[in-house]
């Protein structure tokens, strides 16, 4: 017996991509501490086998600037993926939205995020650094007080509206923050508000 196979026919929906520009103004100072080259190079080298950690004296202002990002001319910045990653992690705060549909749903555009500040201290407290034996000890980390930064957002408006990606970015300035030692984690730093979207 011969049968026809039906043929169906596939309508595609366009995606609606759209662009969006929100304010952060920061309500807690922001904490910084980006993995220094030298110990990325200590993390390779006992991966490798080429040596261990050695006792020296440290160059302490060199430790803080070697945990600021920084663009290309100079200014300090953030990556744009911590951000997104604070505004998943409250996904599931929102009604008819999780951390998988949020994820897919928007991007923040640009690798590092321009990061304006009042002022920088350096912020100086006692733990285990980011090296290799993780013994305790003084860590200096910078500070950037009064901070403000602008994140423009692309988006699938057929996925989302702007009006919830305002949601998350206000339930992760809350809940979560950037930076270090913030509220997810025990701290108090790296708290934000939402200004106007432009």
């Amino acid at each position: 017996m011969v049968t026809k196979s039906k043929q169906v026919e596939v309508v595609i929906q366009p995606i609606e991509l759209a662009t969006m520009q929100i304010k952060l103004n920061g309500e807690t100072p922001f904490l910084m501490q980006k993995l220094s080259s030298t110990i990325r190079q200590q993390l390779i080298d006992m991966q490798t086998g080429k040596g261990k950690e050695k006792n020296k004296n440290r160059d302490l202002k060199k430790e803080v600037e070697d945990k600021i990002h920084r663009l290309e001319n100079g200014d300090v910045a953030f990556p744009s993926s911590g951000f997104k990653k604070a505004m998943v992690e409250v996904a599931p705060y929102l009604d008819g939205m999780d951390k998988k549909k949020a994820k897919g749903s928007f991007n923040i555009i640009g690798e590092l995020i321009p990061l304006k500040y009042k002022k920088m201290v350096v912020n100086k407290a006692v733990g285990r650094d980011s090296g290799i034996n993780r013994a305790p000890r003084e860590i200096w980390r910078p500070e950037f007080r009064d901070w403000s930064c602008v994140l423009t957002i692309k988006y699938n408006a057929s996925q989302i509206t702007p009006t919830a990606i305002v949601e998350l970015a206000k339930l992760a300035g809350f809940h979560i923050g950037v930076g270090s030692w913030t509220m997810q984690h025990g701290g108090q730093y790296g708290a934000f508000t939402v200004g106007a979207n432009k």
